[in-house]
């Protein structure tokens, strides 16, 4: 037996694996992305501490300060793939909830005697 509602709960339910194919890809772009920035972090902080003067330690915060905006870059990048990583989460949970809600709809009209053999 299909009800409108029940109709609704599929079609919600096929949007939201749609939107998780979509998560992951996005996913996938986001760790390209994250780990191209910390290479290019890496790369030129050891060129800045190369190319800097002095003690140890007077070179390792220049190269620090001199990729300063390379460092949160870098950062940022790895939060959108954490941000995104939730998102997929979410959504798992939200197509887990929505099967269990299709499951006890049909589990109630089978009780009902609706859902039986003619």
């Amino acid at each position: 037996m299909s009800t409108p509602e029940n109709i609704r709960n599929i079609e919600h339910l096929g949007a939201l694996t749609l939107a998780l194919g979509e998560a992951v890809s996005d996913l996938e772009k986001h760790e390209v992305t994250a780990v191209h920035a910390e290479a290019d972090y890496k790369l030129a902080q050891a060129r800045a501490f190369r190319d800097a003067v002095g003690s140890v330690e007077a070179r390792k915060m220049a190269a620090v300060e001199a990729c300063d905006q390379l460092f949160r870059t870098w950062g940022e990048a790895a939060a959108v793939v954490t941000a995104q990583k939730a998102h997929i989460r979410a959504l798992h949970t939200r197509i887990d909830v929505g099967r269990t809600k299709i499951a006890t709809v049909r589990a109630e009209v089978s009780l009902a005697g609706y859902g039986g053999a003619a």
